[in-house]
């Protein structure tokens, strides 16, 4: 059995993926290229950074006449409408003026409407997308989990026995039994890990404490609670475990942000479990199955 690990920074993080198969290492070493250009691709079409991406024609011209978009952006923003539906917009890919105004995100000439939100995004099947009225988006909060699906996919079609993507935590595997992740722990994020034993195919961790900053004296994050405008300033971090990491991606953020009897019905319709560990101890898996911890 030949293994492979390769590493590479895509999509604003570390990008890295470990393949095991009965393979010689240039054929493993010609798949993971094939992986990381798709991952680049997924980059080059739902980057906020880059000008000629299909987010930010969107952001520019999508409140004057429907674009066609790729199929992969329409697939991401059609789920992601999907998941802001199901959360009463507590996840909302239009919050991205916010994360401009405390320089997570580049400044546009764009001028979007204070109130615009997911809820006037139209994602036509004609892989077109209009908006209803000015608005910016950042797919920042699910595009990561999509590429790591997209090559997971690919690498299913290779032969290949054991194969992990990992973007920066956002996990999916392939391979038999219950692999180990390691979830930082919020009270020493740069020292603590804590061993989970992984109950779905695919992993994502959110917290507040990741990238957060002082902008005028306050503390903030890249969590933003989209109806309020404020910052995530809690000490815990959820990481949710799904059957695909998009879904992952984007279920951290509403579990986060919405009212427990919200969350917990979008966990469940998913088949999703939610790992909450606060800064002094580990908190609880919901819903409970078994000894989650190895």
């Amino acid at each position: 059995m030949t293994r492979i690990k390769r590493c590479r920074p895509l999509l604003g993080t570390f990008v890295e993926i470990t393949l095991e198969a009965r393979q010689d290492e240039a054929a493993l070493h010609k798949i993971a290229d094939k992986a990381f250009g798709m991952i680049s691709s997924v980059q080059r079409l739902m980057s906020f950074h880059e000008k000629d991406s299909d987010v930010s024609r969107l952001n520019r011209c999508a409140h004057i006449s429907p674009l066609r978009v790729h199929s992969w952006t329409h697939q991401v923003l059609a789920q992601a409408i999907d998941i802001s539906a199901q959360t009463e917009g507590a996840f909302d890919i239009s919050i991205a003026p916010k994360l401009m105004r405390w320089d997570y995100l580049p400044r546009t000439q764009a001028l979007p409407e204070a109130d615009a939100s997911w809820q006037d995004i139209r994602v036509h099947a004609d892989c077109t997308v209009s908006f209803e009225r000015p608005l910016l988006i950042d797919l920042g909060g699910i595009a990561k989990g999509f590429a790591v699906d997209k090559v997971i996919d690919y690498l299913s079609t290779k032969g290949i026995a054991h194969a992990v993507v990992n973007a920066g935590g956002d996990m999916r595997v392939i391979g038999a039994g219950s692999p180990t992740v390691g979830v930082r722990h919020p009270g020493a994020p740069q020292e603590a890990i804590i061993p989970t034993v992984m109950p779905r195919a695919a992993v994502a961790t959110s917290a507040g404490y990741f990238a957060n900053r002082k902008v005028h004296g306050q503390r903030v994050s890249p969590i933003v609670h989209p109806r309020t405008g404020k910052p995530l300033r809690s000490t815990r971090s959820v990481s949710v475990f799904s059957s695909t990491c998009m879904v992952a991606d984007a279920l951290t953020k509403a579990v986060l942000l919405s009212p427990q009897e919200v969350w917990t019905r979008v966990l469940a319709a998913q088949d999703s479990l939610a790992l909450f560990i606060s800064s002094r101890d580990e908190e609880v898996l919901f819903p409970t199955f078994g000894s989650a911890h190895a």
